[in-house]
């Protein structure tokens, strides 16, 4: 066999720079470029992560926001019932009429008045002529203002029909408002 030869100072000195250099450009060219995209991706995913927890966290309270949404969309129809945005006059009248049957009263005369216009909702002014003795008429004005909708009578005006207070009979207008949403 052949003897191996001692490789030459020069030789050694060369192949050492030849492998810092390969070092160096490793290094340079391939390792801390990846060092910086893995720091990158890792920014990323903890942002993302972040996000993903903001989003579960949203999910959870989603739930209860739609409970919420069930809640006050049961109160808007329930409002809509008390003041509801038409006028719906044929309908009203006949209850107001079936009201003053019940007390057996007289009520006629109907006069559509004026029209009130206020930030949030509208009067509807209805004018009315009624006879009847005074605790039907009280009796007629509580169930008229205790009615789902939202109405109140104003400016009662009641006179007796006779000079005989034994018979208690009273005649009289008043102003039927009633309220719809704007």
């Amino acid at each position: 066999m052949a003897e191996a030869k001692p490789v030459p100072k020069e030789q050694k000195v060369a192949l050492a720079i030849i492998g810092i250099i390969g070092l160096y450009m490793f290094y340079t060219r391939a390792y801390a470029p990846q060092g910086k995209q893995i720091k990158e991706l890792k920014k990323k995913i903890e942002s993302n992560c972040k996000k993903i927890e903001d989003i579960k966290i949203k999910i959870r309270r989603m739930a209860q926001i739609e409970a919420e949404f069930e809640k006050l969309k049961g109160r808007v129809k329930e409002a809509e019932k008390k003041l509801p945005k038409s006028e719906e006059l044929p309908g009203l009248i006949r209850r107001i009429t079936d009201i003053g049957k019940k007390y057996n009263m007289e009520i006629d005369n109907l006069q559509i008045g004026s029209l009130v216009s206020k930030q949030y909702y509208q009067e509807h002014l209805y004018n009315f002529r009624i006879k009847a003795n005074y605790h039907k008429i009280a009796q007629f004005f509580t169930d008229v203002c205790q009615e789902e909708r939202i109405m109140t009578v104003r400016d009662i005006r009641l006179t007796p029909v006779s000079a005989d207070k034994e018979s208690g009979e009273l005649e009289g207008t008043f102003v039927l408002v009633v309220y719809t949403y704007k």
